[in-house]
């Protein structure tokens, strides 16, 4: 009996792959036997044998869970990110779709005020071409005495001046709609850029 119980706590440790402590644990425990001979502890080789199989059988088992939740882990992984992928587009598209709508409220509030401005002007022009008709007509009813000559000299400079600004503002509302124009071509183009990305995700 004594010839089987042959192998040290630092044999056996490495035999296993575990510590020395991990053995003292086992042997307190009654999980390995062992003899005292010469105040050296002596394990069963058998049983240590046993262990090993029973250690590897377990690390076998253990590999396999570990390679199938790898496994599962990926194949999990891959489903959460072609969800991901695919809530992104789709913020991605009802993002595109808000900020086209933006622009288009934008654009609308642009071109409303560029025509404010411009049927303003019209309405100034309007007025003072009535004006003008005012002072035309008073110049041909005017008599050629020397009392209305001072008079009828301011009505002539201010009929000059008022056709001078006339001219001025129908100048201005002129480039303010080629400006009106060429903006909304280039909005145009922007929206139709804006509507072939949000299409083409």
């Amino acid at each position: 009996m004594a010839g089987m119980y042959n192998v040290g706590r630092e044999q056996a440790a490495k035999m296993l792959g575990i510590s020395t402590r991990t053995i003292d644990r086992y042997v307190k425990a009654w999980k390995l036997s062992y003899k005292k001979i010469a105040n050296k502890v002596l394990l069963s080789k058998d049983e240590i044998l046993e262990m090993q199989k029973d250690f590897s059988a377990l690390h076998q088992e253990v590999s396999t869970e570990v390679v199938s939740a790898e496994s599962s882990t990926t194949a999990e992984s891959i489903r959460t990110k072609n969800n991901e992928d695919a809530r992104n587009t789709t913020r991605i598209a009802v993002k595109s779709s808000v900020d086209l709508e933006e622009k288009l409220d934008k654009f609308y509030h642009i071109f409303s005020e560029k025509d404010k401005i411009i049927e303003d002007k019209n309405q100034i022009i309007f007025v003072l071409q009535r004006r003008i008709g005012e002072l035309e007509t008073k110049l041909q009813t005017m008599i050629a005495l020397p009392d209305y000559t001072e008079e009828k000299q301011k009505a002539i400079e201010e009929k000059r001046k008022l056709e001078q600004k006339v001219a001025e503002l129908t100048n201005t509302a002129k480039n303010e709609k080629v400006k009106s124009l060429f903006f909304l071509s280039i909005a145009l183009v922007f929206i139709l850029l804006i509507v072939f990305f949000v299409f083409n995700q």
